[in-house]
This record gives C-alpha cells, sequence and structure tokens, in this order.
C-alpha cells in the first residue's frame, strides 16, 4: 500500500490513473466505486475523487485529502466508519468549473 496522499508523491500518479469502478472502503466497508477523478485547471495532480456512494444511490465529491491508501485494487479513505462521511456533497459539475476531469 502507498502512504497517505502528499503532492508530489507516487499516490499521485496512482489518483491520477485510478479507473472508474475501482472500489473504495472506509475501514473495510466497501462504501462505492471511483467514476471520476478531477483536477484543478491545467494541472495534473488530482484534488476530487467522484465516487458513487452505495448507500446514498449518488454521486459524491471527496477531496483527495481524504485519501489515505491507494492499491491496485481499492481506494481506503481516512475515516473508518462509513457513517463519517454523512457531510460528503453530492458531485454536481457545475459545483467545480475550474475543474477538468483526468479520468
Amino acid at each position: 500500500m502507498t502512504a497517505a496522499y502528499n503532492s508530489g508523491s507516487t499516490m499521485a500518479r496512482t489518483l491520477e490513473s485510478l479507473d472508474p469502478g475501482t472500489p473504495v472502503y472506509a475501514g473495510e466497508t466497501r462504501v462505492g466505486d471511483v467514476r471520476a477523478v478531477y483536477a484543478e485547471g491545467n494541472a495534473r495532480i488530482a484534488e476530487l475523487l467522484v465516487v458513487y456512494w452505495d448507500a446514498r444511490g449518488e454521486d459524491v465529491a471527496i477531496p483527495t485529502t481524504e485519501v489515505e491508501s491507494v492499491d491496485d485494487d481499492s481506494v481506503v479513505l481516512m475515516r473508518r466508519e462509513s457513517d463519517q462521511y454523512g457531510d460528503l456533497a453530492p458531485f454536481d459539475a457545475g459545483r467545480f468549473p475550474t475543474m477538468k476531469k483526468l479520468k
């Protein structure tokens, strides 16, 4: 597993290359899957993951600062319990006009 996300780390490249459908976990609980990865403007460093959150039945925006680790098979979030993510906003591309989709 890769260490927590830091700008310029190898995880930045891993986040950028995440494929849609990659499972996302809070602790041991699978909470959804990656739908897209976004960066600010022309940057290539991932800043936002769009995740389909199974329990909510909708896409949510997750800042990459919430990512604890990434490996070949999954993304693990910082907070260990899925109910700790009730504050995530539904993803609406119109709320992020300067962001561009990387994948």
